[in-house]
């Protein structure tokens, strides 16, 4: 055997590794070279068997000893190459999901042609066939670390992927500096993504995954819809053995630690959130069966999972108040019974049919009780609700190999999901209590659900993926098709829902016909009502073509050269056109460099632009008939039973010199809320990395990361946009359509306040950056990426350092800082006084973050695993409600602002973004030791996990408001949101036979 061959055989044992350094491809392809002492490669024929279902795929080698078959299943496969009926080399290799696997073999002959021998089969651990970053990890792999059971969980081992802010939910995460509402999720290719606000993903029980692709940059032009990253999983199938399994998870409540208490006035003051009351008592159970209907043929993989939890926590209050609400959620095994199942039919060796379906719909009964958090005492009963989440999905996947060069993949399919929270009692108007005067808290009867209404999603897919090898080069075309249609109704129950406030001398409150002061010399307690009602059914057509090169130059150079074009159309509830964009074409272009010739070491880079949809939220917001208004009264009392105010006089003396209209109920037309020069939001990335395999145990990797926003789509609300808001590119000369409305720098000129939803004709106006008054949209990221992985006889083991940063004046699609999940038009960029300081480091900027999990056999039968995590905090700020300056041009009067008001000077000043430090360091430990054994040939396994083990709970998020009205302190800034997750336990068991 040569030296290099031999080489190759020992890294063969590494293919399998638990952490791979760039696993990420755009297809599961098996390729090679067969190497020949002597003779000629006519007649070699490689063929390839799946060895649990029989699939079996074969091609010649070209006349160079090259062969690739392209898009097999992943799993484990017997291949072999053959002369005629005689076998001349043989050996297993696994695919795994979104990773191409190399599968050469070298082979001597003697004197005798036809008789051949392999003397060594060689597989690069390193994909030099791709030039993606990111993760590949099975869930067999995963069953070994102390791993939450979830998507979001399994993507944050990856390297640049970190926790999003808590407003957004556990399963938020930021991908490369990104907004938590800028990922995308797959199952089986079709896509779960939340659609509404980008915020999540559909799900299934972790026992149904078979493999997890984390892609955090450098994907090929097959994938967009996503400036962040994507997540692509794919479920278990059936094989041509019978096998049942039945698992049960338990995370009893006994065994966890209490959470912590958040106080204001630096700790010493009120109660501001309460997790000492968090009560989670969850036992998830999952059966399913798989195997052969026709062996060789059709399979198919079943499971159901009743889950039954119940859980209590505290909640209700905002920014400037306490919680006041205890609720109890009740979910019963009857009303969330998940259901799951994957078909797969081959039709022929080279034809093949799937259908993956599952519905995880889920209604809990909530119950909302009166709560003292400074007692910590549990009132009466305020009110009870039905929750209704997830939803069903269904799909069609089709995949046939035409000809040895033609492939074909085809997918159908649709994933229906609800929102909906529905009140028992809708007749109670929802209550905040703001005021910083003291007296008794004001409280109502809604308890913490407040709106009713319809709430859900319907997203329709089709797929088609064409592929070709012509020599050297892998042509790849396709077109991606969306149909996603919302419903949303929203409705105030008791019809308003009041926030009480307290205005400083001198503070005001932004009328939109001017500031109206509180001149009495004291403070000043004021009532808000805000109703926000409306709602219908809107909708979203995205559509994408793309092609694709992949052009292998040399041995060693691979060259990816893509191109996507993108269309986005958002139609409001009436039918009319809200936005319509055709993206320029995107180049996604990627270069991989095998240094050595042996797949022991690669160089890669990439660039591409990815773009952002509109989320069908923005729809909802202004295309569907929502009235949003905000009216300020003075009051003399309220009913104690229901928390509504009485005796309520306009604060500005009349309704009208009283009002902020947030959004008219009427419905715009394309020419006026989408400027006629607008592009969708849009971010480039270049990557550059280089991994290497040190010997048969280590790897490296290193790789460093630059994205920017190239452009910045949000929504403008000021005085030249009004009563709309309009979609620009903040910081260039942007021309729309008035309707109605026309202000001139000073006044309402010529307007005849008679708005209908079009443009009036000849009203096209282009606007001046410096008239708009907005910075142009910025955000960047850069980062660099080290990893070091191990693994040797019983040990294996990745550890990740990522230093980065991230600064800009926006966030992205959503604003972590104020909770804000109104992807794609915060109050980013509204109005120019909001954009004042607003440059700075941004809410995901994490330094520095270390990532290290493994996992070690102890014994055969037992093994230990571990994941830790070390993360720098990220940036505060300080936000005012006041700005310097009354030019209703910039409207200071709305939002949050860089600027704090001192009552006693009159005087303003400016803190930045940023400027208030950053959040503590925080430290997790997660542990697990997992046992097999077998009891009358029944295979099983317990486990048990202990998360956070040393219980550190440092505050993830704090209170940035610094005012709650201008001049007016909020007693509860810097008061923490959320903490780490207390020390909880999972207890698991596992029979399969």
């Amino acid at each position: 055997m040569n030296k290099k061959g031999f080489r190759r055989t020992l890294l063969a044992t590494s293919v399998a590794t638990l952490m791979s350094l760039s696993l990420s491809a755009h297809a599961e392809d098996l390729f090679g070279k067969i190497s020949l002492e002597k003779g000629s490669f006519e007649g070699l024929v490689v063929q390839a068997v799946n060895v649990d279902t029989g699939t079996t795929r074969s091609i010649s080698v070209d006349a160079e000893g090259k062969y690739r078959i392209p898009k097999l299943p992943t799993g484990v496969y017997d291949v072999t190459v053959s002369r005629g009926d005689t076998v001349v080399a043989e050996k297993k290799f696994r695919i795994r999901l979104g990773a191409n696997t190399n599968a050469s073999f070298d082979i001597v002959t003697d004197n005798n042609i036809e008789v051949l021998q392999v003397t060594g089969s060689r597989v690069a651990m390193i994909d030099v066939t791709s030039s993606d970053s990111g993760l590949t990890i099975s869930a067999d792999e995963l069953d070994i670390l102390p791993v939450g059971q979830s998507l979001a969980e399994v993507a944050r081992l990856a390297p640049g992927v970190i926790k999003g802010d808590a407003a957004f939910g556990s399963d938020a995460n930021s991908f490369g500096g990104s907004s938590a509402a800028e990922n995308a999720c797959y199952i089986n290719g079709l896509e779960v993504s939340n659609t509404r606000q980008g915020l999540g993903c559909g799900s299934v029980p972790y026992q149904f995954y078979k493999d997890f692709q984390i892609k955090t940059g450098g994907y090929s032009a097959k994938y967009g819809r996503a400036t962040g990253g994507t997540v692509n999983t794919t479920t278990k199938g059936g094989t041509n053995e019978w096998e049942f399994e039945a698992t049960a998870e338990w995370l009893p409540d006994s065994l966890a630690s209490s959470g912590k208490v958040s106080r204001g006035d630096n700790g010493a003051g009120s109660v501001f959130r309460d997790y000492t009351k968090d009560y989670n008592n969850r036992v998830d159970v999952t059966v399913s069966a798989s195997g052969p209907i026709i062996e060789d043929k059709l399979f198919i993989y079943a499971i159901v999972a009743p889950r039954d939890q119940e859980d209590h926590w505290t909640t209700g209050g905002g920014r400037f108040s306490p919680v006041n609400t205890y609720r109890e959620r009740d979910t019963s095994a009857s009303d969330a019974m998940f259901w799951g199942a994957k078909i797969d039919w081959d039709i022929t060796d080279n034809h093949r049919l799937s259908y993956f379906g599952y519905s995880n719909r889920t209604d809990s009964e909530i119950s909302d009780f009166d709560y003292d958090p400074d007692t910590g005492v549990i009132g009466d009963l305020q009110n009870t609700s039905v929750w209704k989440r997830g939803g069903e999905a269904h799909s069609l996947s089709y995949t046939g190999w035409i000809t040895e060069d033609f492939n074909v993949t085809a997918m159908v399919g649709q994933i229906k999901t609800q929102y909906e929270s529905a009140p028992s009692r809708t007749d109670c108007p929802g209550v905040t209590d703001s005021r910083t005067t003291g007296g008794a808290e004001i409280s109502g009867c809604a308890g913490a659900v407040t709106s009713y209404g319809a709430n859900n999603d319907d997203n329709t897919q089709y797929r088609l993926d064409l592929e070709y090898t012509l020599g050297d080069h892998t042509i790849s075309a396709g077109l991606d098709i969306q149909d996603r249609k919302s419903e949303r109704l929203s409705y105030p129950t008791g019809g308003h829902n009041y926030t009480y406030l307290t205005l400083a001398p001198g503070g005001y409150f932004e009328a939109d016909n001017g500031n109206v002061y509180n001149t009495t010399g004291a403070p000043l307690d004021y009532v808000e009502d805000r109703i926000f009602t409306g709602g219908g059914s809107f909708k979203s057509e995205l559509a994408a073509y793309y092609v694709e090169d992949k052009w292998q130059i040399t041995e060693n150079l691979l060259l990816s050269l893509g191109l996507r074009i993108d269309k986005f159309k958002s139609t409001g509830t009436t039918g009319r056109t809200l936005t319509d964009f055709t993206t320029d074409p995107a180049p996604r272009l990627g270069a991989v460099w095998d240094v050595l010739g042996d797949g022991s070491s690669k160089v890669y880079g990439t660039y591409g632009t990815y773009y952002l949809p509109v989320a069908n939220n923005t729809i909802f917001r202004a295309a569907s008939g929502v009235s949003d208004a905000t009216t300020a009264y003075l009051y003399s009392g309220y009913d104690t039973a229901t928390g509504a105010p009485t005796g309520l006089t306009p604060i500005g003396g009349s309704e009208a010199d009283s009002v902020q209209i947030g959004s008219t109920p009427v419905i715009p037309d394309k020419d006026v809320f989408q400027a006629q020069e607008a592009d969708p939001y849009a971010k480039d990335e270049y990557i550059l990395g280089y991994d290497q395999i040190l010997n048969e145990e280590y790897s490296l990797g290193v790789k460093g990361t630059y994205r920017k926003v190239t452009s910045g789509l949000d929504d403008y609300c000021g005085r030249y946009a009004y009563p709309y808001c309009v979609m620009i590119n903040p910081g260039e000369d942007m021309s729309w359509y008035a309707d109605g409305y026309y202000w001139t720098g000073t006044d309402w000129g010529d307007s005849s306040f008679d708005a209908d939803g079009y443009g009036d004709p000849g009203s096209l106006e282009t606007y001046s950056a410096e008239t708009i008054g907005l910075p142009k949209a910025d955000n960047r990221y850069l980062a660099v990426d080290t990893q070091i992985n191990y693994r040797g006889d019983r040990m294996r083991y990745s550890f990740t350092y990522t230093w980065s940063k991230s600064w800009g004046n926006f966030e992205g699609a959503v604003k972590s800082d104020i909770g804000q999940a109104d992807a794609g038009i915060t109050q980013d960029f509204d109005f120019p006084a909001v954009m004042d300081g607003a440059y700075g480091y941004q809410p995901n900027d994490r330094r520095h973050v270390f990532k290290f999990f493994g996992s070690y056999d102890l014994l055969d039968d037992l093994s230990l695993g571990w994941n830790a995590s070390l993360s720098s905090g990220r940036p505060l700020s300080l936000f005012g409600q006041g700005y310097p300056d009354s030019n209703p041009n910039l409207n200071g009067g709305w939002g949050d602002k860089f600027y704090l008001y001192d009552a006693d000077t009159g005087e303003y000043t400016r803190h930045p973004r940023g400027s208030n430090g950053r959040t503590p360091w925080t430290f997790n430990l997660d542990l697990n030791a997992t046992y097999n054994f077998t009891v009358s040939d029944i295979d099983m396994k317990v486990s048990l996990n202990v998360f956070n083990i040393l219980n550190v709970q440092e505050a993830t998020s704090l209170n940035e408001h610094y005012e709650s009205t201008p001049g007016v302190k909020n007693p509860y800034f810097d008061a923490a949101y959320t903490y780490q997750t207390p020390r909880y336990v999972r207890l698991g068991f596992q029979a399969k036979f």
